[in-house]
C-alpha cells in the first residue's frame, strides 16, 4: 500500500516514460522500494550495465530529479506443458516472448506499477510485434517465503490478465518466482479494430 508523502497528488498517467541514459542513472538517491534489492540494483549500476551489454532495455519515470520507478524488457521464450494454441492449429510448446525483467516503483507512489506494466504491454504491441514475431509477454513474479506473510507478486499480474505457465505449481515454488504470461493476440486484434473504426469515421 502506498504511503502518504512525497508523491501525493502526482498524476503519473501524465508523466512521460523515458529510456534509461547514463545521465538518468545519476537519479535514485532517495528511491524507496518495498523490495530493497531493486534499490540496490539501481544504485550499484546493475541496470545500466545490463542495458549497456544489450541484455535488456530500461525505461524510467521520474518526478523532477527523483526516480519513482523503472521497468526492464528483454527477449524471452515461453515454455509450457500444454499446447496453448491448439485451437489455432499450432502445436508448439515454446513461443517467442518479451519478458518484463524488473519492475520497481517507489513505495510512496500509487498506481505506478500498473502504469509501467500497461505501458510495456502497449510498447510491445505497437513497436515490437509489427517487426518480429512475439506472441506473449512473460514475467517471473517474485515469490519470497522468507517474510511473513510470504511476498507474492503474482496477484498484481493476475489483475492485469496474466496467467500462470504452471497453474498447478506447488507453493513455495522451487525457484523464488512463478512464471506468468499474457497473450498479446487479443490485444493486438482489439487495437486493429479500434484503428479500423477510427479510419471509418
Amino acid at each position: 500500500m502506498a504511503s502518504s508523502g512525497k508523491f501525493d497528488g502526482v498524476d503519473f498517467s501524465q508523466i512521460d516514460i523515458e529510456s534509461l541514459t547514463p545521465e538518468i542513472q545519476q537519479l535514485g538517491q532517495g528511491f524507496r522500494c518495498v523490495r530493497g534489492e531493486f534499490v540496490t540494483y539501481w544504485k550499484q549500476g546493475r541496470i545500466q550495465r545490463e542495458a549497456d551489454a544489450y541484455l535488456c532495455q530500461c525505461w524510467i519515470i521520474r518526478v523532477e530529479d527523483a526516480l519513482v520507478g523503472y521497468i526492464t524488457l528483454l527477449a524471452d521464450k515461453l515454455e509450457v506443458e500444454d499446447t496453448l494454441l491448439a485451437q489455432e492449429r499450432v502445436k508448439y510448446r515454446t513461443f517467442p516472448a518479451v519478458k518484463i525483467g524488473l519492475l520497481a516503483v517507489d513505495r510512496r507512489t500509487k498506481g505506478l506499477g500498473v502504469r509501467l506494466t500497461e505501458w510495456a504491454i502497449d510498447y510491445v504491441i505497437t513497436k515490437v510485434t509489427p517487426i518480429i514475431g512475439v506472441r506473449f509477454i512473460t514475467v517471473d513474479a517474485l515469490y519470497d517465503p522468507d517474510v511473513e506473510p510470504p511476498y507474492d507478486a503474482s496477484g498484481f499480474y493476475e489483475k492485469l490478465g496474466f496467467e500462470f505457465a504452471n497453474p498447478i505449481e506447488h507453493l513455495p515454488p522451487v525457484n523464488p518466482y512463478r512464471t506468468m504470461y499474457l497473450d498479446l493476440k487479443p490485444l493486438i486484434e482489439a487495437l486493429a479494430r479500434e484503428e479500423l473504426d477510427e479510419d471509418q469515421l
